[in-house]
């Protein structure tokens, strides 16, 4: 099955945080987005991309603009000689399986075509395709007794003996993440149950980190907290979009300058005058002063240089400073990233949540 999302309306090529709201709700209903496309409703291009997009996916999902909404149906019906009526206070296709207020479905055996009226700043409507086949998110952990390659290695065969396909992407240095998708007669539970076998202290099973790291120290009474710098609070802003994240997370720190990591963390100015604050020490008394502030459990630190300025010669842009500490346990290390300013942030807020994951492997794993 391919799945793709049609924008409508020139409003949705600028507002990225609506966007990136539907592909959530969509992605709670599909597997994967194969594709998404962005179309003006005077874009001459329009019958042709929507009769293309019938052709090649099986779920279409047309998200218009109030505006463009009516256009948006008319060439739908045309394309599949179908009449348009109005009910529901909005016009649908004749032929319409399922109907909500503002969203409709067409379903003609081939594929299935949902077309939602969205207004920016307000609730998608409800979603009317059905949902695909049963898939599960796992991430991969690459710790020091085994390997990416050995990790995929044991789970191929795994894979193919219960019928079904996995599939692999880097989230950061050492750690990976795989969605698992159920095949006609495969056996999702079973190859689940068994990968966790095989591989107990290197597999979560989960589709977001956080959700498990919420789930996990929440019902151990454990809390996490930050200490930020090239980061920006990014890690604590990808925690909080978590419903609960409270019962985990009493707050962090987000220290740029040198003056705060040593007003607000005890950071010595003789250890940032002597090393930097891109250093191992500097990332230790980070998470020493994280730990003493908030009275957490766990604490990650970041310092780094995400660019596109403040490389030297001995520290290039993608440097960064990632550790972690518990209360009998601490891991520092300096890593290289690449891409940009926004990828490297992201590549090392998530390294900080895999080394978290190695210092409290009892508790996580």
């Amino acid at each position: 099955m391919r799945n793709i999302l049609i924008f409508i309306g020139r409003e949705f090529c600028i507002n990225e945080a609506f966007v990136e709201y539907v592909k959530r709700e969509c992605l709670k209903t599909l597997n994967t987005i194969d594709a998404v496309e962005y179309l003006g409703d005077k874009d001459k291009n329009l019958i042709l991309k929507i009769s293309s997009a019938i052709r090649e996916y099986t779920n279409i999902l047309i998200v218009a603009s109030p505006q463009s909404y009516p256009t948006a149906s008319r060439i739908v019906a045309t394309l599949l000689g179908d009449n348009l009526i109005a009910q529901e206070d909005m016009l649908v296709l004749s032929k319409a399986s399922k109907i909500e207020p503002n969203s409709f479905l067409i379903d003609n055996g081939m594929n299935a075509i949902n077309i939602i009226q969205a207004r920016v700043g307000q609730k998608l409507p409800k979603i009317l395709l059905s949902p695909q086949l049963k898939s599960a998110g796992i991430f991969l952990f690459d710790m020091k007794d085994i390997q990416k390659e050995e990790i995929i290695q044991q789970l191929s065969p795994l894979a193919k003996s219960y019928e079904v396909e996995l599939v692999v992407t880097q989230v950061t240095h050492e750690l990976y993440h795989a969605l698992v998708f159920n095949k006609k007669f495969g056996d999702l539970a079973m190859f689940v149950h068994n990968a966790k076998l095989l591989l107990p202290q290197n597999l979560i099973v989960a589709r977001n980190l956080f959700e498990y790291l919420i789930e996990r120290f929440g019902a151990l009474g454990k809390e996490l907290t930050f200490a930020e710098s090239c980061t920006g609070g990014l890690l604590a802003s990808m925690l909080t979009k978590i419903p609960g994240s409270s019962t985990i997370f009493p707050g962090s720190l987000v220290t740029y300058s040198n003056e705060i990591k040593h007003a607000w963390l005890g950071v010595r100015e003789e250890t940032l005058q002597t090393f930097g604050a891109v250093s191992e020490e500097t990332v230790e008394e980070m998470l020493t002063g994280a730990l003493k502030r908030s009275q957490a459990d766990y604490a990650i630190a970041i310092s780094g240089i995400a660019g596109p300025g403040g490389a030297t010669p001995t520290k290039p842009i993608g440097t960064v400073v990632v550790g972690a500490k518990g209360k009998n346990e601490e891991i520092i290390r300096t890593l290289f990233f690449e891409g940009d300013r926004n990828y490297i942030q992201y590549q090392a807020a998530m390294y900080g949540v895999k080394t978290l994951f190695e210092i409290a492997q009892e508790e996580l794993f």
